[in-house]
């Protein structure tokens, strides 16, 4: 019988035991020391912001799910969700209420704030709708994105 090789794959296995045997022995020692978490936590940002870059949508939403159908929320709403790469299913998905977003730091100026920066956004809705009327072009500009919050 011939003897197989050992190919890269065969390699790639042993090594992922050889990590986790150490990650595993690590642990197990007590607290590990932040330079060798930090390597782990870098690349999970890394691979969760590339998810949101490849795979996030990120709607305003204005109906919700009642019985078997759809009815009028009560206002505006966030939507996030991130898919999967590999498998399709998101591993995200969250809502929130423009006014909870809004009111999240009880501070009433910032609230003020953001009800007029609200209100130049409904003016600029409400611009395009008008030029769509009109018969004005078909295509919506692309969304411009703030550089601050």
């Amino acid at each position: 019988m011939a003897e197989s090789t050992f190919t890269s794959a065969d390699f790639h296995n042993v090594v992922q035991k050889q990590i986790l045997n150490a990650v595993y022995e690590s642990l197990a020692a007590g607290k590990m020391d932040w330079e060798l978490i930090a390597p782990f936590l870098d690349t999970a940002r890394e691979i969760c912001r590339s998810e949101f870059r490849e795979t996030s949508r990120i709607r305003l939403h204005t109906v919700r799910a009642e019985g078997e159908g759809w009815v009028d929320a009560e206002e505006a709403y966030l939507g996030i969700a991130v898919t999967d790469r590999d498998d399709g299913q998101d591993w995200l998905s969250e809502t929130y209420w423009i006014s909870d977003i809004a009111l999240a730091d009880r501070d009433p100026e910032e609230v003020r704030r953001v009800v007029a920066a609200l209100e130049r956004s409904v003016a600029k809705l409400n611009a395009w709708l008008a030029e769509r009327e009109k018969g004005g072009p078909d295509e919506a500009e692309p969304p411009s994105h703030p550089t601050e919050s």
